[in-house]
């Protein structure tokens, strides 16, 4: 457990309760469906905002232990009020931290005044080259 522990990155938190406390703690919240897995010797892992990097390491840790004969399982999980079966965890692995949102939102907003400043200056630039032609008696479509 201590291992456990120690590899679980900053924001997770375990905590290991008896059942029938967790069933009574979680009733008429939006943690309430994990009481599903309320059932046998359980730990529970609780996640701030960054849910991928602890189920990475939760994933491995029970590859780990696994390979050296511990029987450690999965067994579920609540996001937002709904139940998540182990089988469905794979895109919890997948979604981006805070701070990766952070940098996507920074990202996109300092795209769109570039966008817009070179967008504006070639239009500009092709009025100019237009002008110029029609002024100089160029265009086939436009006499001066």
């Amino acid at each position: 457990m201590i291992a456990f522990r120690r590899a679980m990155p900053e924001g997770a938190t375990i905590m290991v309760a008896k059942n029938t406390l967790l069933r009574k703690a979680v009733e008429g919240t939006s943690f309430a469906p994990i009481s599903e897995c309320s059932t046998g010797m359980n730990a529970w892992v609780f996640v701030d905002e960054n849910v991928a990097p602890t189920m990475k390491a939760v994933k491995k840790l029970t590859k780990d232990w696994n390979k050296e004969g511990k029987e450690v399982s999965f067994t579920g999980a609540c996001m937002d009020g709904q139940f998540i079966a182990p089988d469905a965890m794979k895109p919890l692995e997948d979604l981006p931290t805070k701070l990766d949102l952070i940098t996507r939102i920074a990202v996109g907003l300092k795209q769109v005044p570039t966008k817009l400043a070179r967008a504006t200056k070639g239009n500009a630039n092709k009025l100019g080259y237009a002008t110029q032609a029609i002024a100089e008696g160029k265009s086939d479509l436009i006499q001066a």
